[in-house]
């Protein structure tokens, strides 16, 4: 395996890189950090064995999402960075077969995650020489993780080999882990207290990876479904399948011919039918050529003619899908689905709509320099009278404009909630100011990624790293109530969008916190300003005359 040359370059290129040093430093800070800011007061005797149970979860919840979190910065972009480089065709030409080329990446990408997991091997020997976990336990929770960073190297590797360009793989792969992690949580959410639906929600629940640790370590979390065991064999049984569909992909990569040149139509009458063609022409007719007013940001102009209805239809379909699950949670608000309380519909329509921003804004602003780099546009850029801000503020409208179709296709669910007298006015206003503040957050994240990081597929990892950890780490107090003081809870609560807007919208949860909304809107608003101020900063010099 280790004679695989393909292998040995992945592998030795990606260990030499500053950025696994760097990631390297981050998986270890934030493992001891947790560990140290949860370690149990009372000593290391039976007392503090009990507290450490919390600690352990966390820990190992922790571990799990960074894992998830770095997994398609090194699989989905394996195969898509030999597309972009034009060397993917070269590999074909040697007497590597689609099998080894495969097995190649796929070992590169899971011995670099085995790496990172046997760096936390001392931070977790503290908690288990405190007599939390047993070993049987032990080898579990790692075999666990071994297995979800196996399967999420494969996942990201087949997107890898499907996609053509290293930010949709990555964006791709980060959706379907999110659905991995989350969707299966959702029916157990909605149906808990349905008698009907005992046995099922959970056996759906134990899909997740972070079902399966919990079971391990909170035994009373199975509920008459052995977790671990479930998960276990989906993930053996989606390992196989993911596999066939890398090999299947490379070969059929194999097999492609060059693609041709596009040919120019010069014919009139096909040129005519393409101008008279919907939708772009019903809203700028015969105007493509034509000059751009001094009001308009060219920037801006730019990116309208070029991504509006060509490289932005994804955006379309996205808001098609938006309107018809907000339709469907419409009719759930009106009919009291499943006999839940309005606080589960409504903390389901919020949840949604927070998933959305996070997932989609950051898409829109993550490429906006780092891709003008690539293209070898910013010398051309130095030659005009751009300056960063006119810049920044065309890339920024082109994104709202994007956002603004997102927020028009979400807005018959919060028509029904006001029009249905489920919630009053403030409390939805509150809902809207935290989504409002999160949209800013995400758009200003995505454009500070871009302009701190060298390549579209790096800037994408980070901007969604950065998120992740403001929506994701900032819930990890929830697991352990009992090691950290309510203010301290609060405040790392306070910082997470949607334990703000469900608090806002929904009384039945986080009614024991203070009011969050007020700290998160000024958290999130300022952490924007800091960002496109970084940004602005980075952009006026890489705009500025070179000396």
């Amino acid at each position: 395996m280790f004679e695989n040359p393909i292998l040995r370059r992945e592998l030795t290129a990606t260990l030499r890189r500053r950025r696994t040093l760097v990631l390297a430093a981050v998986y270890l800070t934030g493992l001891a950090g947790i560990v140290g800011a949860l370690w149990p007061t009372e000593g290391v005797y039976s007392l503090a064995a009990q507290a450490t149970r919390s600690v352990v979860l966390v820990f190992t919840v922790t571990q799990l999402l960074l894992v998830m979190l770095y997994a398609p910065a090194f699989g989905a972009t394996a195969i898509t960075s030999e597309k972009e480089q034009n060397s993917y065709e070269v590999l074909f030409t040697t007497r590597l077969g689609p099998l080894a080329i495969a097995a190649g990446k796929l070992g590169a990408t899971v011995t670099t995650l085995l790496l990172f997991v046997a760096l936390s091997f001392p931070v977790f020997a503290v908690c288990f020489f405190l007599g939390a976990v047993s070993v049987t336990e032990a080898l579990a929770i790692y075999g666990i993780t071994v297995l979800t960073a196996l399967l999420l190297g494969l996942l990201g590797l087949s997107v890898s080999a499907v996609k053509h360009t290293s930010h949709g793989a990555l964006v791709t792969t980060y959706l379907l882990i999110l659905l991995l992690n989350a969707g299966p949580w959702i029916p157990f959410f909605i149906f808990q207290h349905s008698p009907e639906a005992g046995s099922v929600i959970h056996l759906l629940r134990a899909v997740s990876p972070v079902a399966a640790i919990a079971s391990v370590v909170v035994p009373a979390f199975d509920a008459g479904v052995a977790a671990w065991k479930v998960y276990t064999v989906f993930a053996g049984v989606t390992t196989v399948i993911l596999w066939a569909v890398l090999v299947a992909a490379v070969r059929r990569g194999a097999r492609e011919p060059v693609r041709a040149p596009a040919p120019i139509t010069t014919d009139p009458k096909e040129l005519a039918r393409r101008k008279l063609r919907f939708p772009f022409y019903l809203i700028d007719p015969q105007r493509r050529r034509g000059h751009i007013p001094d009001w308009l940001n060219p920037i801006f102009a730019k990116e309208l003619r070029a991504k509006a209805f060509g490289g932005g239809i994804w955006i379309f379909r996205a808001a098609y899908l938006c309107l018809a699950v907000s339709l469907a949670l419409m009719a759930a608000v009106a009919g009291n689905l499943a006999m839940q309380s309005p606080d589960v519909i409504r903390t389901a329509a919020v949840v949604f709509q927070l998933g959305v921003i996070v997932l989609v804004v950051p898409s829109l602003t993550v490429g906006a320099v780092t891709q003008e780099r690539e293209r070898g546009n910013l010398d051309l850029l130095r030659q005009t009278r751009i300056g960063a801000g006119a810049f920044l503020t065309g890339k920024l409208l082109m994104a709202g404009l994007f956002v603004m179709v997102l927020v028009l296709s979400l807005a018959p669910l919060w028509f029904c909630i006001y029009f249905l007298k489920t919630n009053t006015l403030p409390q939805i206003l509150i809902a809207g100011a935290v989504l409002g503040a999160t949209v800013v957050l995400a758009a200003a994240t995505g454009l500070f990624s871009s302009a701190v990081a060298g390549t579209t597929a790096a800037a994408t990892g980070l901007a969604y790293g950065i998120l992740a950890g403001l929506c994701v780490a900032t819930l990890l107090p929830l697991l352990a109530v009992n090691n950290l003081s309510p203010a301290w809870r609060d405040a790392m609560l306070a910082l997470n969008p949607f334990v703000t807007a469900i608090q806002g919208l929904a009384t039945e949860f986080f009614g024991e916190s203070r009011e969050l909304w007020r700290t998160h809107v000024a958290f999130a608003l300022s952490l924007s300003g800091l960002f496109l101020l970084i940004a602005a900063l980075r952009v006026w010099r890489m705009l500025s005359p070179e000396r």
